[in-house]
């Protein structure tokens, strides 16, 4: 199958049940290679404790793997975007797997945080460039009509890495030692890229972006305001979710059982909030969806913060935030998509910036935090901030039906 994509009108056959039954494989490969990025990405926040006493750092030193990530992807996309359109789509996705690969096995020989830290800002390079030309794949391949559906079913894979990976990290980590979690990360990374290889169609090319193609997004203030709730949704949510483990351990005295507990119930209602919106986005729409999920997860918070102390407020906060959490980014790329299907490949680009920005700006909110002895105020100070990402959501819906 040859799909091309080169003036944001696409080119497609006529489609029959092979092509639809590719097009599903193709979804399940973005999805498990998600599943891989999103884990090695949440992975340190499961593991964030033991990673710090095993390196003689501070608990928000650890952080900073969450902050130079954040800038490094923040950085990254946009440009990898800018000069890989020409590539084939199967090649990139690739070789991003790859890059992750070779990353997580580095990682796991690190004798001191520098270096790990040093590695792990070199290894996200692969994240940056795998999930924004995931969601760009899709958008060339799937028609309209289920190409919402498609990227949010994909992203399902980070809601997995919420379920089985970042917990089972943190299991591992406290277990057989953080090393061999980076090990069986780099694993599974490897598979991940046979199985994109062999699954995702050849011959998938996106829309050249030039420089014209950063100015339409610049100047278009529906693109950049759904941007600006990516950021805040992202910095609300990590200032409490990079530092899960060390405040799960201060509030509830947390032993690493019930810390993997917590974690994989989050994950669980993450994953059937998305599951949720893959197959409700098309009925409602991507911007009522994204903005309900973000007032769920203000919610959520004030519930973590309120009731911090008792496991049952805890777990009712993780369930209601979980369902809303990865759901919200990936109808957030379904809308960008909406808005200027030409310009998709740029803004899903520069989403994927707007995501690691708002972590690495909430793992720097939740460290001053910590620092300043207000380990508790981390849920209040990432419920602000997301209602304040639903109240901006809102707006920005409202423009854009205006439009």
């Amino acid at each position: 199958m040859k799909i091309e994509a080169m003036t944001g009108a696409m080119l497609m056959p006529a489609r029959d049940n092979s092509d639809l039954t590719n097009e599903r494989r193709t979804i399940w490969a973005l999805l498990t290679g998600n599943f891989i990025i999103g884990t090695g990405i949440l992975l340190p926040a499961g593991m964030l404790t033991e990673l710090a006493s095993a390196l003689a750092v501070t608990v928000p030193q650890a952080g900073t793997l969450h902050l130079v990530s954040g800038i490094v992807c923040a950085i990254g996309a946009p440009l990898i975007a800018a000069f890989t359109s020409a590539i084939d789509r199967r090649t990139i996705l690739t070789v991003a797997l790859a890059f992750y690969a070779v990353g997580h096995a580095v990682s796991a020989l690190c004798t001191s945080f520098e270096a790990l830290l040093m590695t792990r800002a070199v290894m996200v390079i692969g994240a940056a460039i795998f999930t924004p030309q995931a969601g760009a794949t899709l958008g060339a391949l799937i028609p309209p009509e289920r190409r919402a559906q498609a990227i949010t079913m994909a992203f399902v894979g980070w809601s997995l890495a919420t379920v089985a990976g970042m917990p089972i990290g943190g299991y591992l980590a406290n277990t057989i030692g953080w090393r061999a979690a980076f090990a069986i990360m780099a694993v599974l990374s490897a598979i991940s890229v046979i199985v994109v290889w062999r699954t995702v169609p050849q011959n998938i090319k996106v829309a050249p972006l030039n420089a014209s193609s950063w100015r339409q997004v610049a100047s278009s203030p529906a693109l950049l305001m759904v941007l600006a709730v990516t950021i805040l949704n992202g910095s609300g949510q990590f200032t409490l979710f990079t530092y899960l483990n060390p405040s799960l351990k201060d509030s509830l005295h947390a032993e690493p059982w019930l810390v993997t507990s917590v974690l994989a119930w989050f994950g669980v209602w993450a994953t059937a909030g998305n599951v949720a919106a893959a197959k409700f986005v098309d009925r409602i729409g991507a911007s009522t969806a994204v903005s309900l999920s973000l007032v769920m997860m203000a919610l959520a918070l004030v519930i973590w913060g309120a009731g911090a102390t008792t496991l049952g407020f805890v777990l009712l906060g993780a369930a209601f935030w979980g369902a809303g959490t990865f759901s919200s980014n990936s109808m957030q790329q379904a809308r960008l998509a909406a808005i200027d299907p030409a310009l998709a490949s740029a803004s899903i680009a520069l989403n994927t910036s707007a995501i690691y920005i708002g972590q690495g700006a909430g793992a720097a909110i939740g460290g001053g935090l910590i620092k300043a002895e207000s380990m508790r105020s981390l849920p209040w100070a990432g419920a602000t901030i997301v209602l304040a990402a639903a109240v901006l959501s809102a707006f920005a819906g409202t423009r854009t039906n205006r439009a």
